[in-house]
């Protein structure tokens, strides 16, 4: 200890160059902590578009050589307030807020019909996190059961689901490193599918035998108390070689059987339930596997909100997809909202603002993709959070993250699409490290990923937005109508 105490006092500041590196050392001050702290409160902290006119009310109050009206400085606490809520709150042009107004007035139906909103988006919102809350909030508000869309086999296991499946059941991804054996890229809106004979068996094997595979599904244990109940199951397949049997079983009673003919592009079986069943068992059965595109537990009417992560991915896989099914596959699901949360997995690997608005201008294209394949239904685009690496002793904003961040945004709003600035909204330039140790936590120690409690709390962030809107536009609604009403009686 004494030898790096005296190292930690010699070592030179900058460093000592060797090659093309450079060797450095903790200084004194902030290997003892006496070098400012970047972190700030995760309450009370502001955009870093706003330092300079933070640093002048700083300043006016501490040092007194500014002589400001009591009228200006009324003025300036304004400017700072609405240029705050401005940066946390759901942004969009004329056109973008007027295709929201159309998913709030479905929203307003939802007692009578069901409202899909489809959640994209990377590892951050694994295992149902941040999705859950939302869904549960909604489905509280405008009714609706059901955890919506899952993959039998999940890379990250979803804490509100309860479900078991056969050894045989293999997963085949759409994005990252793809079988090559796959000759298309069919593989719908969860971007993946499973099946239980392997493509190499399939394609190779010339004297097949009958395979069987089973999925079950239990009531979950965990989560919300609406997510328990659903009276609909809902799977979506296709199949192409041979033909596969299939039943569906609810305790003893064989509720449903069939046959998933070959050749079939895209099928829906759905079974419907009086009333929420403890256990269903679905198993198939044949010489060759359909390709499972996804599962759904949901209700007949209300909100159905799916959360579908897609680890590893910046979110520019859409346009490499078969349009035809996931076309096919969009129809049938129906959504009146699509989320799309990406951004994270670019940061770290994103040297400058050229790479940055590259990255915006491949973004744009998955939302005119999107949007081709679902007219009239509006796109919120959730930007990344803040994201830290460690410089020397503190944990600091990636230095390209603002530009990934406003790249998305131009994407976003010139596509008439809408944004919210999940950056911002969580505290802004190196506030990570703020939630990181915060009492609970609620980031982990990657200074990535949120916790349990940070997913709610940034859904709370994001849900109170949402609802301003909803709000908003009942209101003026409302005053609409009464305008009308008093014109009719006069």
């Amino acid at each position: 200890m004494g030898l790096l105490l005296i190292v930690l006092f010699v070592f030179p500041k900058q460093g000592v160059a060797i090659g093309n590196m450079s060797l450095k050392f903790p200084t004194s001050d902030e290997f003892f902590g006496f070098e400012n702290n970047n972190t700030i409160n995760v309450q009370d902290s502001i955009s870093s578009e706003l330092k300079e006119l933070q640093e002048l009310e700083n300043k006016k109050d501490s040092t007194k050589k500014i002589v400001v009206s009591q009228l200006d400085s009324i003025i300036l606490n304004a400017k700072l307030d609405s240029l705050r809520l401005l940066k946390r709150s759901i942004q969009g042009n004329e056109k973008a807020l007027t295709s929201l107004v159309r998913f709030f007035n479905s929203l307003d139906k939802a007692k009578k019909e069901k409202v899909r909103i489809i959640h994209y988006g990377d590892s951050q919102i694994e295992s149902d996190r941040i999705t859950s809350y939302l869904r549960n909030e909604l489905q509280k508000k405008f009714g609706g059961n059901g955890v919506g869309l899952f993959p039998i086999i999940s890379v990250s296991k979803k804490w509100t689901l309860n479900n078991e499946y056969s050894s045989n059941w293999i997963r085949y991804a759409g994005f990252g490193r793809k079988n090559p054996l796959i000759t298309n890229n069919e593989f719908g809106a969860l971007m993946s599918f499973t099946r239980f004979v392997p493509i190499e068996e399939s394609i190779n094997s010339s004297d097949k035998k009958e395979v069987e595979a089973w999925v079950k599904i239990k009531k979950s244990k965990l989560g919300y108390r609406r997510i328990k109940s659903f009276s609909e199951l809902n799977i979506y397949l296709k199949n192409n070689l041979e033909n596969v049997n299939y039943q569906i079983i609810v305790g003893i009673d064989t509720l449903k059987t069939g046959i998933v003919q070959a050749g079939t592009p895209f099928q829906k079986i759905q079974l419907n339930f009086s009333h929420t069943p403890e256990e269903i068992l679905v198993s198939f059965k044949g010489k060759d596997s359909p390709e499972i595109l996804g599962m759904s537990l949901e209700g007949h009417k209300g909100v159905v909100m799916d959360n579908i992560p897609l680890r590893g991915s910046s979110g520019t896989l859409f346009t490499k997809q078969d349009a035809t099914l996931l076309k096919k596959m969009y129809t049938s699901l129906s959504p009146k909202l699509i989320i799309l949360e990406f951004g994270g997995n670019t940061i770290p690997y994103t040297k400058s603002k050229r790479q940055a608005s590259d990255y915006g201008n491949w973004f744009k294209q998955q939302i005119k993709f999107i949007k081709r394949l679902n007219p009239d239904v509006p796109i919120l685009v959730i930007g990344p959070s803040d994201m830290s690496y460690k410089n020397k002793t503190e944990f600091e904003t990636y230095p390209y993250l603002e530009a990934v961040r406003d790249a998305l945004k131009e994407a976003t709003l010139s596509s008439d699409c809408l944004f919210w600035d999940m950056y911002e909204s969580m505290g802004g330039k190196n506030s990570m490290p703020s939630w990181v140790n915060a009492e609970p936590a609620l980031a982990n120690a990657d200074y990535i990923h949120f916790s349990s409690k940070g997913s709610v709390k940034i859904a709370e962030l994001f849900y109170e937005e949402l609802m301003k809107l909803y709000e908003a536009n009942k209101n003026s609604n409302k005053v609409v109508n009464e305008i009308k009403e008093d014109t009719l009686e006069k």
